[in-house]
């Protein structure tokens, strides 16, 4: 699993956006409104992506997803505001944006 982060507008969704046109894995995110920037967003840098899916339209047939923005996903599913997280180190790559 990657681990994208950085400050706002240093690129992580762009990263993310990349990734699911070259590997072919749609994007989760919270809601419908959210699908529908990605797309604007993806188009606008020329990536042609799966369709981003929601967790309400997630299912068994889906393999595979790229999370954007894990707390903003996570606050909506769980309904509460996310304190903290742990995150296991098996097969973890950081890529941490604002490093470059």
């Amino acid at each position: 699993m990657k681990i994208i982060f950085g400050n706002p507008g240093s690129g992580k969704t762009k990263a993310l956006l990349e990734m699911s046109a070259k590997n072919n894995i749609p994007v989760l995110c919270e809601s419908a409104a959210r699908v529908q920037r990605l797309l604007v967003k993806a188009e606008g840098y020329g990536f042609r992506i799966p369709s981003p899916v929601t967790v309400d339209e997630l299912n068994d047939s889906t393999p595979a997803v790229y999370v954007d923005d894990i707390k903003r996903v996570l606050e909506c599913v769980l309904n509460v505001r996310l304190a903290g997280i742990t995150v296991n180190n098996d097969n973890l790559e950081i890529v941490d944006l604002d490093a470059k």
